[in-house]
C-alpha cells in the first residue's frame, strides 16, 4: 500500500497526514504476538442498550447525538440519569464473557465523564474506557491504542460495534497499517434482554 493512499485516509479522518511515517516508524518497532487477540467494544447499544430512555424519554428521542448530551447534562442532570436507567440495571453478557481485561478496551463516543459513569453504573470497571468526541475518532483510536498503549501488535482486532460504517470504511487503512486481520462485528441489542444479531460484516 503506498504512502499517498495512506496519507489521503488520514486526511479523510482529520488527521495530520505527516503522522503516516511516525506511525510506520513506531509499528516497526513493535513485536507481534501470534497468540493475542484484541477485542474493541463498543459501551452504547452495543454492550447495554438504550432503548429504554429513548422509549421513556422524549426529549432524548428527540435530541441525538451532542444535543441529547445537553439534554442528560442541563434538563435531567447527569447523576439522576445514571441512577434512573443505568445502576442496578443488567445487560446482557454475551459479548462481555468474551472480553479479557488484560487485552481488550471499551471504546465510546460522548462526553467522557457521562460515559465513565456508566461504566461504573453497571460495574465494568475492571476493562480500560476510551472515550472519544465522534465516532469517526474511533478508527485511529484503534491505532494509538495498540501502538501506545497496548504496545504488542496482535494476530488480530476484532471491533464489536453497532454502527460500524466508519470502521468498514477505513478496515483497509488499520489492516495496511499494522499488518493484521480486522474483524467487525455488527451488533443489533433487543433491549437489554439479548441480542438480535452478532454477525461479521
Amino acid at each position: 500500500m503506498n504512502k499517498e493512499w495512506l496519507q489521503e485516509y488520514m486526511r479523510e479522518l482529520g488527521e495530520r497526514t505527516g503522522l503516516i511515517d511516525f506511525y510506520l516508524q513506531e509499528i516497526a518497532s513493535l513485536s507481534k504476538d501470534e497468540d493475542i487477540v484484541i477485542r474493541i467494544v463498543d459501551f452504547d447499544d452495543t454492550l447495554f442498550s438504550r432503548e429504554e430512555q429513548l422509549e421513556k424519554e422524549s426529549a432524548l428521542r428527540e435530541n441525538r447525538g451532542w444535543a441529547g448530551i445537553d439534554v442528560i447534562v442541563n434538563s435531567m442532570g447527569i447523576s439522576q440519569f445514571i441512577d434512573t436507567y443505568y445502576r442496578g440495571h443488567d445487560f446482557p453478557h454475551d459479548i462481555f464473557n468474551l472480553m479479557n481485561p488484560e487485552t481488550d478496551v471499551i471504546l465510546t463516543a460522548g462526553l467522557r465523564e457521562l460515559q465513565y459513569m456508566k461504566t461504573e453504573a453497571v460495574w465494568l470497571l475492571d476493562f480500560p474506557t476510551t472515550v472519544v468526541d465522534e465516532w469517526k475518532d474511533k478508527v485511529l483510536e484503534v491505532l494509538r491504542y495498540i501502538v501506545f498503549e497496548f504496545g504488542v501488535i496482535p494476530r488480530e482486532v476484532i471491533i464489536y460495534e453497532d454502527r460500524p460504517e466508519y470502521f468498514i470504511q477505513y478496515r483497509e487503512l488499520l489492516e495496511s497499517l499494522l499488518w493484521i486481520k480486522i474483524t467487525i462485528m455488527k451488533v443489533e441489542m433487543d433491549w437489554n434482554r439479548g441480542y438480535k444479531r452478532i454477525e461479521e460484516v
